[in-house]
């Protein structure tokens, strides 16, 4: 029993002195196959520290990148911080001077907007147009010179003598010469009402526009707010007055004394037909073509022969 607990005893002693040299030098006694493992370990380890340092250096390199304005920023900011100004304060003032500064933004585009117009409106002049009839012409009425929109009615002055419609033209650039042809015409399918100016030869070619006090002296276009006859032009009540008076002679002849006077030329053609059948074979100066269905002739006057 001795003996046995000696040698018991004798294994610890031994396994503890392993043990400990092995822990001498800081690495734990471990199977052949656990060694295996950490150096596996180990392997691996270094290899993806060695992949991860690869796209490190792009990543430092953005990232200081993306540190300069915050660099910038924090020193701008570091002179405010110094009077008392903290973080809450400056991000106040920002929104507050955003807000102030979107504000005088809109009040200038407001006030450009403003000025264009002003300066559109004095560009503008107007004329009057003289018409016997107004053939629907209104507030709203197209003016065009060649086709072109150039202005429109803003006024229309009735009298029991002639209509006078008192136009806006959009630039002054835009002339109206004198001798300029001024129609009030109706065309599409709407019969829409529209005033046509046509320019007449010789197109005058003036020194000064319509707003120049001195237009008037010179007389080669309308000038502001003066007056020139116009025409009526292609217009549907016009041609319903056509009609209606082509209706009215109708029955004042009667239907059936056209009918007879129709039938008393057919009889007088039939009659001179041989006269104009001899005439045409003794001088050979005509040919006469008879159609036998309905007894109508036709004469072909071919050019002498030289």
């Amino acid at each position: 029993m001795v003996g046995q607990g000696l040698t018991a005893s004798g294994g610890l002693t031994c396994s503890l002195i392993h043990i400990r040299r092995c822990s001498s030098s800081s690495v734990p006694c471990l199977p052949s196959r656990c060694k295996k493992r950490t150096a596996c370990v180990k392997a691996m380890s270094s290899s993806n520290t060695e992949h991860n340092q690869l796209p490190s250096k792009s990543a430092l390199s953005l990232s200081g990148i993306l540190d300069i304005p915050r660099s910038i920023w924090k020193q701008t900011l570091r002179p405010l911080s110094d009077f008392g100004f903290g973080r809450r304060s400056i991000w106040e003032g920002g929104v507050g001077l955003f807000l102030v500064s979107g504000t005088v933004l809109f009040v200038l585009s407001l006030a450009w907007l403003k000025a264009f117009q002003i300066r559109s409106r004095f560009r503008k002049y107007m004329a009057v147009f003289e018409f016997p009839q107004a053939c629907g012409i209104c507030a709203g009425t197209p003016v065009r010179i060649r086709g072109v929109n150039v202005g429109n009615v803003i006024r229309v002055n009735p009298s029991l003598k002639s209509i006078e419609a008192v136009v806006e033209v959009d630039d002054d650039k835009i002339i109206i010469p004198r001798n300029a042809t001024v129609e009030v015409n109706q065309s599409g399918l709407l019969m829409e009402t529209m005033i046509d100016i046509t320019p007449r030869d010789p197109i005058p070619t003036p020194s000064i526009g319509p707003l120049d006090p001195e237009c008037d002296k010179e007389g080669l276009i309308v000038c502001d707010r003066q007056k020139i006859k116009g025409l009526q032009g292609v217009s549907l009540d016009a041609l319903v007055g056509i009609f209606t008076r082509i209706g009215r002679e109708v029955e004042e002849i009667g239907v059936a004394n056209t009918y007879s006077l129709a039938q008393r030329v057919a009889v007088v053609i039939e009659e001179a037909r041989p006269l104009l059948t001899k005439d045409c074979l003794e001088g050979k100066y005509c040919k006469c073509v008879s159609t036998g269905d309905r007894g109508q002739s036709y004469l072909n006057m071919p050019a002498f022969d030289l």
